[in-house]
């Protein structure tokens, strides 16, 4: 199982050995097994305005598993463009939202 969609999003095989190496088993195999929702979830978080979408990606992959209205549900809680400029300053700030949200 691999995870070349994502080179999709311009990610590259540096991108995906590094995901790899900081993830468990578990989640790399259901970011292989749940191909679909990780995408549309990308995209989405791209369309949103999000430009650094590939470094979530890269040190939060296991976010990306979520349903579709639970990922966008995450976005609907924050200013646009607020949770745009925090996320653009530091990517880690999106980990700490979705915490926010599901805690509250």
């Amino acid at each position: 199982m691999t995870l070349e969609y994502l080179y999709d999003f311009g990610l590259d095989s540096r991108d995906v050995e590094e995901i790899c190496e900081y993830v468990d088993e578990d989640i790399f195999t259901e970011l292989g097994l749940f191909e679909n929702i990780v995408k549309e979830n990308i995209q989405y978080m791209k369309d949103f305005g999000v430009s650094n979408f590939s470094q979530v990606v890269l040190k939060f992959p296991d976010i990306f598993l979520r349903d579709a209205d639970s990922f966008k549900n995450i976005f609907s809680k924050f200013d646009r463009d607020d949770l745009i400029q925090k996320v653009e300053k530091n990517p880690a700030v999106f980990k700490k939202m979705v915490e926010f949200v599901d805690n509250n």
